[in-house]
């Protein structure tokens, strides 16, 4: 492949028009897909002047990259491409999936209903459920009454890991103060809570909240993924 691919970039470089240019970087961003290399070959149709390009050109080339960017994990890109190709209707149960990765419940409803053979019921009842993205700001506050915040994103057993956690660290602290023991106590105490309270039970918390909104929605898209395709 490391050949073909050498071959196709001095055709490239060495194209007599942009339209032997754009079937030799084309054909190059195939041989990276066929290969596992989603990336490499989004990247190569980047290269691709699309305003050189007649409209069906256009369009097919947006509709490459973004089947490249879903490929390599950028959902968010891929969506974003589908729609400004106008092709997105052509496959209403991948533009479905894709509006339900990036939370637009609603259109992805619509979109999901358009497919054939869709089972309507089942459908409206899915999204009746469809998941509300937890918000980093009440993630916070809840934080701050230790295992409070975990709960919220829906760790309930991390939440009283964290409790117990930072109450050992409290009644530590308390014991060596009251032992007479202050530096032992205050030092090794405020150690303590910086771990169990500060950095586990707040700034952990926060820094879950878009791995927890992205769980919930890849769940979400593997339970809409079965009902269309069956």
């Amino acid at each position: 492949m490391q050949e073909r691919l050498l071959a196709l970039e001095r055709t490239v470089w060495s194209a007599g028009s942009p339209e032997e240019a754009y079937a030799a970087l084309q054909e190059k961003a195939a041989c990276y897909a066929q290969a596992g290399m989603p990336e490499e070959a989004l990247a190569t149709l980047e290269r691709i002047k699309l305003y050189m390009l007649d409209d069906g050109q256009r369009r097919e080339i947006l509709r490459c990259k973004a089947l490249y960017a879903r490929e390599a994990g950028q959902d968010a890109t891929a969506l974003s491409l589908l729609e400004e190709s106008g092709t997105a209707w052509e496959d209403p149960a991948d533009y479905a999936l894709l509006l339900a990765g990036s939370g637009r419940y609603d259109e992805a409803l619509e979109a999901a209903l358009r497919c054939p053979g869709a089972d309507e019921a089942a459908l409206r009842k899915l999204f009746l459920h469809a998941p509300k993205d937890k918000n980093e700001k009440t993630a916070m506050w809840l934080s701050f009454v230790p295992g409070l915040g975990q709960f919220y994103l829906g760790n309930p057993g991390e939440g009283l890991l964290t409790l117990a956690l930072t109450a050992g660290s409290v009644a530590f602290m308390a014991w060596q103060c009251v032992d007479g023991c202050w530096i032992t106590g205050l030092l090794g105490g405020g150690l303590l809570l910086k771990e169990t309270y500060f950095d586990r039970s707040i700034v952990r918390t926060v820094e879950e909240v878009d791995a927890v909104n992205r769980r919930r929605r890849e769940t979400f898209v593997g339970q809409l993924d079965k009902l269309l395709h069956p």
